[in-house]
Formats: C-alpha cells, sequence, structure tokens
C-alpha cells in the first residue's frame, strides 16, 4: 500500500498558476541500505526538483551557467563599460528552468550528482500510474532510475554544481508512519507525507551493489512546494530510536521537524501511538520554539556539528540534540526561482543524539520518553549569492 486514500494526492504534482513562472517543487526520498559485499551501512537520496517549468519547456536552463571564455572584442567592451559588457553580464540574471534529478548518499565519501532535463520532459505515464523523466520513474510506491556524471562532464560543464559518480536505483517503498502538511500557506507548503518508511530493492553506487531491506531502511519521504525554499534552512528527522528509560527499540516512532518558517520551525513526533505536532496555525501564539545549529570541538571526534531544538507548548516540552561529525559533512546547491546566480546551499550528514518529552504538571516537568536518536538526517543551509 502507497500511503492511505486521504494522501493520494500528494502523490501529484502540483505546481500550477504563477508558481509555474516564478516557484519550485521537490520530492525527497531517504533510506539506508547494506553494502552486499561488505555489509557496511549508508545513507541513501533521491530528489526530483522542478523550478520554474514554464520558461523554458523545451530546454534546460541553468543560471549558474557562464561563459567559459571572452573574445578579445567583449574585454574591450567591459573596459569600456559599453553596451555589448552588459548584454554579456545579462547572463547572470537569468531564470532558471527544468527538472532536475538529484541523487547521492551522505557520510563519509557523501557525494551527489544532478542530472537536469527540459521540463516538456517531465510527465505522466497513466498505465503505470508513474510520473517519468528521462530514464527515472516516481511512482506511488517505486522508484526506478539512473544519473551518471564523469570528470570529463564537469569540467566541460561546471553549472552542473554536482559531483562525479555514477547511481542507479530500483525500490519499492510504503509510507508507515504519514503527516499531514505542517506548514500550508499560500507562498509555501511543507508535508513530511512518509515520516517513517519502509523501503526495499537495490541500489548500486560506483560499482558497489547495495540492498535495500525494509526492516533497516530507516525510510524518509517529504514533499514542498512554494515561490521559492526557505532560508535560513533546518532540518532534523529520524526514525530509528531506542528508549534510554526501556532499553527496548522504539519501532512505531519517528519526528521530523523543519524551517524556518518566519523564523520558527513546525514539528511532527510519533513516539508508539501519542502523536506531538507543531503547525503553522499556532506557531505564531503562545509556542515557544528556540533552535540553532552550531559548530563544536571534540577532542575524540574533532569538529562537530550541533543541532538543537526546544519546543515548549502548553501541555508538553519536547529537546532534541544531533551531532554530526564535521569530516563527514557535505553541502548540496539548490538554484533559487528568482535566479540573480543565487544558490540554497545545504549543509548535510546522517547524526545522532537524544530526544527528551515530558509533560508539564502545574510548574513542573514530568519525564514522558527519553530516546537515544540515530540515523538522523541533519541539515542547515542559507542562500548565497556567486559571485558576491
Amino acid at each position: 500500500m502507497a500511503g492511505s486514500r486521504k494522501m493520494r494526492h500528494f502523490d501529484q504534482y502540483v505546481l500550477r498558476g504563477k508558481l509555474r513562472q516564478e516557484g519550485f517543487e521537490r520530492w525527497r526520498y531517504v533510506f539506508s541500505a547494506l553494502n552486499r559485499t561488505t555489509g557496511q551501512e549508508k545513507k541513501f537520496f533521491i530528489e526530483l526538483y522542478i523550478v520554474n517549468p514554464a520558461i523554458s519547456p523545451k530546454a534546460a536552463v541553468i543560471s549558474q551557467k557562464s561563459r567559459l571564455a571572452y573574445s578579445e572584442s567583449d574585454l574591450q567592451y567591459a573596459l569600456a563599460g559599453t553596451d555589448s559588457a552588459t548584454h554579456a553580464n545579462d547572463e547572470l540574471d537569468v531564470k532558471p528552468s527544468y527538472v532536475l534529478v538529484k541523487s547521492g548518499v551522505f557520510g563519509n565519501g557523501g557525494k551527489h550528482m544532478n542530472k537536469f532535463y527540459a521540463s516538456s520532459l517531465f510527465g505522466y505515464v497513466k498505465s503505470t500510474e508513474n510520473f517519468k523523466v528521462g530514464d527515472c520513474l516516481f511512482g506511488a510506491n517505486s522508484l526506478t532510475g539512473m544519473i551518471s556524471v564523469t570528470e570529463q562532464d564537469l569540467r566541460l560543464r561546471p553549472e552542473l554544481l554536482c559531483n562525479s559518480g555514477a547511481m542507479s536505483w530500483e525500490l519499492k517503498f510504503e509510507r508507515q508512519i504519514e503527516s499531514n502538511p505542517l506548514y500550508n500557506r499560500k507562498n509555501y507548503l511543507w508535508v513530511p507525507i512518509g515520516t517513517k518508511s519502509l523501503f526495499s530493492g537495490s541500489v548500486h553506487l560506483d560499482n558497489e551493489e547495495y540492498v535495500v531491506l525494509p526492516k533497516s531502511s530507516n525510510g524518509y519521504i517529504d514533499k514542498c512546494w512554494g515561490e521559492k525554499p526557505n532560508s535560513p534552512y533546518f532540518h532534523l528527522s529520524s526514525s530509528k530510536m531506542t528508549s534510554i528509560i526501556s532499553g527496548k527499540a522504539l519501532l512505531n516512532s519517528c519526528f521530523a521537524l523543519e524551517g524556518e518558517f518566519g523564523g520558527k520551525l513546525c514539528a511532527t513526533l510519533d513516539i508508539e501511538g501519542e502523536k506531538y505536532t507543531v503547525e503553522n496555525r499556532k506557531i505564531f501564539k503562545k509556542d515557544v520554539i528556540v533552535h540553532d545549529c552550531s559548530q563544536i570541538s571534540d577532542s575524540i571526534d574533532g569538529e562537530k556539528v550541533h543541532w538543537t531544538v526546544s519546543i515548549h507548548k502548553r501541555k508538553f516540552v519536547i529537546d532534541v540534540d544531533a551531532f554530526c561529525k564535521g569530516k563527514e559533512l557535505f553541502v548540496r546547491d539548490y538554484e533559487m526561482p528568482q535566479g540573480k546566480r543565487c544558490l540554497l546551499k545545504i549543509l548535510s550528514g546522517i547524526g545522532k543524539g537524544e530526544i527528551r518529552i515530558y509533560k508539564k504538571t502545574g510548574k513542573n516537568l514530568e519525564l514522558l520518553e527519553h530516546a537515544n536518536i540515530y540515523d538522523a538526517i541533519c541539515e542547515f543551509g542559507e542562500t548565497e549569492e556567486i559571485g558576491k
């Protein structure tokens, strides 16, 4: 089962109206897999990023693309500040327009590969109920595809904004714990549609095969769309937790926190059937949500990045701490729909930490759960205008 009938409409492509001229849509799938030879576990991701599809439907336009060479006359025009130089600089203000498939792996050796397509090549195949672009299929309960980027590709096209490598995948998935949209306004929507998802199948990364098993896949799926991605961007999520109180694995538990929405976060936590949510309708009232991402030094692991969240609602308090080793982090780039060579640069890693959930009883706090969290997606990002 792909998910509840109530959530089926989130399996569809939704960009409409003005958002097709200046807007984006991102689908994200994250899962763990085991190396068939060594047994080593890695965390993989597959993404679909659609930006400004109506601007250039027949050709993929990457706004980061710059002229690799200038003629002598170009340089003379530039020094003189004449019209031709102005036209050359116009290239900086081109808005992106394409469908991007991005895939990769977190952790040590983390990297990502990009494949750009004209938006007219993206469509729905009714007979198979899949969205298709190039060799990649995105279904309500399956994913197949492949991306290959060579070193020569990157030398010729540095605007690809990725690493070299090859990755292919053939996957099935089931959304075990779902969430309604937590931020839903006219200009932006975020829905962690599969906060806990089970994946199965196989992945090949640079000639290494990885097996995806449902029980150990620790899968996560979310979707967002709107005028532009969040900046600053903050994300934490995990579906692998063990209770420090009971010593037992929390097999039906997960959480996802994301922002910033007006400086705030939205969150969903499902702890063995008990659900806690922070939605956009209430986050600007009496809720207190403090979050931070900072760099620290550790005598054993060296440099680390520390994600912290503290949520104070009327009836409960939730504290989350997660850590990633600095050497295991890497940056993914996303072009902003508004162009101007502006990139959202997201620092990403897989971390571990702790979560505490308290119930407010008068002026006291009663500890309901204290758990270790593992295999957590930890991300922080900000926009950067290239050339400034």
